[in-house]
């Protein structure tokens, strides 16, 4: 839910910008070019989109499957991608793993979750 909040908080045209490049995403997978994805560690990529003078980054991971699950996205304000937001990436990764066949219902199950990964 992080990256759609993130893209929900935007203006419409850069909201639009940001799912058109998700959808590429969508349908070249890791064949999309190389200046649009960059490996930030073993298992979490960033996918750059540009909307004029303002630079985003959204956050994913592959899974088997062809499975493409998108944690995150921040406005780019600095050369390097912030480590908050890489490590933010990895807990969420890291919860979608270990709840991925199992929904919850439950606001005070889905809180205990996040608090567990201080979310």
């Amino acid at each position: 839910m992080p990256a759609r909040e993130f893209v929900d908080s935007l203006d419409d045209k850069a909201a639009a910008r940001i799912d058109a490049f998700v959808e590429r995403l969508r349908v070249y997978g890791n064949r999309m070019q190389g200046k649009f994805v960059k490996k930030l560690t073993d298992n979490i990529f960033e996918l750059r989109v540009k909307q004029f003078d303002r630079i985003f980054r959204v956050l994913f991971f592959y899974q088997p499957g062809m499975l493409i699950v998108i944690t995150s996205g921040f406005q780019k304000k600095t050369q390097e991608t912030p480590p908050s937001e890489i490590a933010r990436a990895e807990q969420l990764r890291k919860l979608w793993v270990r709840y991925r066949n199992r929904y919850t219902g439950s606001q005070k199950e889905r809180e205990a979750i996040l608090k567990e990964l201080g979310l």
